[in-house]
């Protein structure tokens, strides 16, 4: 009996030394049946019941490992917190996982799993403090997956959040903490940054997986799509398109970079192409995909869906897709029936579509601008353009406010907004002091340009009580004055500083030289007295050739006794002119059909009606003259055979 238990307790330090083993490799598949033997010798054995639940989360079998954790008694009564809430994490019930990490004691492990929670219900600004503190108060050998993941969550957050944290000083070491660096510049527009930085990832991803081919190329799947995604924005749309098809072609990343590939493709053919941006949707917009993309990124790829079925045509699928979005809480929803609106020509009930759905997206605060625009509510319009936070302070949308307010509630309002610009940009404290002054010296163009001297000349001052040596403001300061107050004018144009003129330059030809356009367009230059009396002596020296007379010539047509006296009427009406003769071939085609100029001849020769008509004794005479008898034709000899050859 004591060598059978021996035996049988051998046997299970045997399995778990196997199970440990295969472990340590990976093989998690042949280790759940090697947990599996054991577990029939000893059903109670929580080591192997451990053991189980570890294999099964290893194989993604989350459902029965979370069915094992809270059905076995004796797992229930070992604190198992972590394990049933990485479960429910990966079955995507993620505030389900928070109550239960909220249970289990504080430890990093729990600290990283929480922020993996918190960065996939995307609150960035919690994931991001977890992962700092985590990489702060540890060491150990995931150092640089926490640092990868905290650069992770700050990249997502300058991407799909409206205020986006302050990106950490991260190490980029690894291709990933390089990677999700580009990223964060992509984000932020430094486009030419962000290159460098995939530039780099891809080569340390090379050297990392330089002995495996197939993760070099899953992994670099998605840093190409992100350069492909520089070359976009940067405008070189050919170049984007041929990353973007490598990598759909050669199927090396995870659905979640194919999808975002497909879904540019789509952006870049807009309109065209119809047929192939229907096949990249299909990748884009698989079930297994979606769940894996941030929210922003599946509403971008619905958005897009939608407006295929409106450039296609296919209005039914277009109105359903619609109503999804808009029933999903889709910001973007209401700018899909205003583009339908807008394609008829229905700006007003547009305008309203938009107003009505009350969203605070910037894209569609940008086209309620524009369609009040169209409408002609300019100041309406400016106010709107107003609200949008990230153009704020620049000079395009600057420029462009003005100019609506100055369309539609006069030049003083106009003005007013853009000292009110003015002082927002003193406020912020983000600029240079050239940017300030050419700030104030179009704010005083604006001004003079718009009758409004007097306070373009307080700005000028207070610019020059600053900086006296700004030519360009005293210049304007000059104008300003000349409009309202011309002795004021006088006196400030004796601050201009002296120029210094070369010696090789005469003023006197440069005022005398003023161009004097004359009729036909020519400039006759005025000249000084000393080159007009040069010139006068310089014609008296050269003796002028004199121009032999050339004899006038006669016409053809000469009357004796002196000119022609016809000569001032047409040559044509003249009493000798003389049509030349031309060719009898000219004739033909002219007419009616068949008449030649033969035919007109004995035509004219038989009709009577032009010629005077005959007396009685010449009619008499032509009656009584004998008929004219036939011509009789000589009688020919009958014609005798020859005989033989004639002789002389």
């Amino acid at each position: 009996m004591t060598n059978n238990l021996s035996m049988a307790e051998k046997t299970v330090e045997q399995l778990f030394t196997q199970i440990r083993k295969l472990g340590q490799d990976g093989h998690y598949d042949k280790a759940l049946p090697l947990v599996m033997d054991v577990l029939k010798k000893n059903p109670k054995d929580l080591d192997a019941l451990k053991c189980k639940v570890v294999c099964l989360l290893k194989l993604d079998k989350c459902k029965e490992a979370y069915h094992l954790i809270t059905t076995d008694k004796e797992l229930s009564k070992i604190p198992m917190w972590h394990e049933r809430a990485y479960c429910l994490y990966r079955r995507n019930k993620l505030e389900d996982a928070i109550a239960e990490l909220n249970n289990a004691e504080p430890s990093p492990k729990v600290d990283e799993l929480l922020a993996q929670i918190y960065y996939k219900l995307e609150n960035y600004e919690e994931a991001a403090s977890i992962y700092k503190a985590l990489v702060k108060n540890t060491m150990d050998s995931y150092t640089n997956e926490r640092e990868t993941n905290l650069a992770a969550s700050l990249a997502s957050s300058s991407a799909f959040k409206s205020k986006p944290i302050k990106w950490v000083g991260v190490r980029e070491s690894t291709y990933e903490l390089c990677y999700n660096s580009a990223c964060y510049s992509v984000s932020t527009g430094d486009l030419d940054s962000a290159q460098q930085k995939l530039e780099k990832a891809g080569e340390l991803c090379k050297k990392e997986f330089e002995d495996d081919e197939a993760e070099t190329k899953s992994e670099l799947a998605p840093i190409n799509v992100m350069k492909g995604l520089c070359l976009q924005k940067s405008g070189n749309t050919k170049e984007a398109l041929e990353l973007y098809n490598t990598v759909l072609k050669e199927k090396a990343g995870d659905g979640q970079t194919l999808a975002v590939a497909a879904n540019n493709i789509i952006c870049i053919n807009k309109d065209q192409n119809m047929f192939d941006s229907k096949k990249k949707l299909k990748i884009a917009t698989s079930d297994s995909v979606k769940a894996k993309l941030a929210a922003s990124q599946a509403n971008n790829i619905d958005f897009n869906s939608c407006l295929l079925s409106f450039y296609t045509n296919q209005l039914e699928n277009f109105k359903k897709k619609s109503a999804q979005l808009q029933s999903a809480g889709s910001p973007l929803a209401p700018l899909l029936l205003a583009t339908s609106l807008v394609r008829d020509k229905k700006f007003e009930d547009a305008l309203k579509t938009l107003q009505d759905g009350q969203s605070q997206d910037e894209i569609v605060r940008l086209s309620i601008a524009e369609l009040m625009k169209k409408t002609g509510s300019f100041t309406d319009s400016a106010e709107v353009l107003k609200k949008v936070v990230s153009m704020s302070n620049k000079p395009g949308s600057v420029s462009m406010i003005a100019s609506l307010l100055l369309l539609g509630s006069g030049p003083s309002v106009a003005a007013d907004y853009l000292d009110l610009a003015l002082e927002e940009l003193r406020n912020t404290g983000n600029y240079s002091n050239e940017d300030m002054i050419s700030w104030i010296l179009l704010c005083a163009k604006f001004r003079i340009a718009n009758d409004m001297p007097e306070k373009a000349a307080v700005n000028l001052e207070n610019l020059l009580a600053r900086d006296p040596t700004n030519i360009k403001a005293l210049a304007l300061l000059i104008r300003s004055y000349s409009l309202f107050d011309a002795p004021k004018a006088h006196d400030v144009a004796e601050r201009l500083p002296d120029i210094d003129i070369p010696s090789d330059i005469d003023l006197e030809q440069l005022e005398i030289g003023v161009g004097v356009t004359s009729g036909r367009g020519l400039r006759k230059v005025i000249q000084p007295e000393k080159e007009k009396i040069n010139e006068a002596n310089r014609k008296i020296e050269t003796k002028e050739k004199k121009r032999k007379k050339k004899k006038g010539k006669l016409p053809k047509v000469l009357v004796e006794g002196g000119p022609d006296p016809e000569r001032w009427i047409p040559r044509q009406e003249r009493s000798y002119y003389r049509r030349k003769k031309r060719n009898r071939n000219d004739a033909i085609g002219k007419g009616s059909q068949g008449l030649s100029a033969v035919n007109k001849a004995a035509e004219a020769a038989l009709d009577m009606s032009d010629k005077p008509k005959k007396t009685v004794e010449e009619e008499v005479r032509a009656t009584s003259a004998p008929p004219p008898q036939p011509k009789q034709q000589p009688k020919s000899k009958p014609k005798g055979k020859k005989k033989g050859k004639g002789k002389w």
